[in-house]
């Protein structure tokens, strides 16, 4: 029988061996287990860059109701349930209200505002809303208002997209049906959506503006349901009306009226699309937000929206007032959870 060679320490050279390779297999396992290691640590950052990069690619939109919303709570929720249900991880839609203390106890806004010297006061609150939106990092500024008052001006004085109830709805339904029409609560309202058709010259494609009757008190549509069903009658009724007139597409004109159509899910007549103007808004700011970053359009600063040049604005700043307001001043602010970015 063959001896085993022995080594200097007296051990056979093959044990000696033999524990190196252990030894050896002990340290690529190691290293396999580091390698492990830090395939993990880098799945785990990039999940992280991941959830980074989905939260800044998370548009966040300023909604500007006309409305004191403290005192239209229930139009308040509907708002921002509206807005999570229509967005999902597309946007956070944050709802604004007016100041409070904007309308006097009582007086519905829309009773206040028919008077044009009053709205005109409130109109100034649109342009400190969307100069408090740019400088609080919003990407966008949707005025939840069918008098779409401040339209103009607020385009004027930032760079972020500003959209608006009536235009933006009167628009869309160009591409949705031949002709459309708006239901109104009054007939005040009836007749300021007439002239905003006239304004953006849509008259040939607006079949009518159909006033619901007996007219609708914005506080109403806040009510229970005795008085809900009353005005879910009167609407149907001004709807067929507004089809006997040729309309295809149907804009309920008003942003409370709109949410009470979503909380009772009234969105069809007889074949007909009623239109969600709200979430079609929502939709239209985070449309012209995506557009203007991928470079396909821009508002034209050469006429109507031209901006103030530097000396002015400094002036306006100083001297008027203009900007003064913050995020918190307004109705609303402080009832939204957004998500961090």
């Amino acid at each position: 029988m063959p001896h085993s060679r022995l080594s200097n320490s007296g051990v056979p050279t093959g044990a000696i061996l033999q524990h190196n390779d252990i030894r050896a297999d002990h340290t690529e396992i190691r290293t396999d287990h580091n390698e492990i290691r830090a395939d993990r640590n880098e799945i785990r950052a990039d999940h992280s860059e991941i959830r980074a990069d989905h939260r800044s690619s998370t548009l966040k939109i300023w909604h500007q109701s006309f409305t004191d919303l403290d005192s239209f709570p229930q139009y308040r929720q509907t708002l921002q349930e509206h807005g999570r249900r229509v967005m999902g991880d597309q946007a956070d839609v944050v709802v604004h209200g007016l100041q409070p203390g904007t309308y006097p106890p009582g007086v519905a806004p829309m009773d206040f505002n028919t008077r044009a010297g009053l709205q005109l006061l409130n109109t100034r609150q649109v342009c400190e809303a969307a100069l408090a939106a740019q400088a609080n990092g919003y990407d966008a500024f949707a005025l939840g208002c069918f008098f779409d008052p401040g339209l103009t001006e607020a385009r004027s004085l930032v760079d972020i997209p500003v959209v608006s109830l009536t235009e933006t709805c009167m628009l869309t339904a160009c591409s949705l049906g031949r002709k459309f029409a708006v239901i109104a609560l009054t007939d005040f309202q009836k007749m300021l959506s007439e002239d905003l058709a006239l304004k953006y010259g849509l008259t040939q494609r607006l079949a009518g503006v159909v006033a619901m009757s007996p007219a609708v008190r914005l506080f109403d549509l806040e009510q229970g349901d005795a008085v809900a069903e009353s005005i879910k009658q009167r609407f149907v009724t001004a709807c067929h009306a507004a089809l006997d007139l040729g309309a295809e597409v149907i804009i309920p004109g008003d942003g409370v009226l709109n949410a009470f159509l979503v909380r009772h899910r009234m969105m069809s007549v007889d074949g007909a699309t009623i239109m969600d103007p709200l979430g079609v808004l929502f939709q239209h700011a985070a449309f012209f937000v995506r557009s203007k970053r991928a470079g396909c359009l821009d508002v034209s600063r050469r006429l109507m929206y031209i901006q103030p040049t530097g000396v002015m604005a400094d002036y306006a700043r100083q001297n008027r007032g203009l900007g003064q307001a913050q995020e918190e001043d307004f109705s609303g602010a402080d009832t939204n959870e957004v998500r961090p970015r």
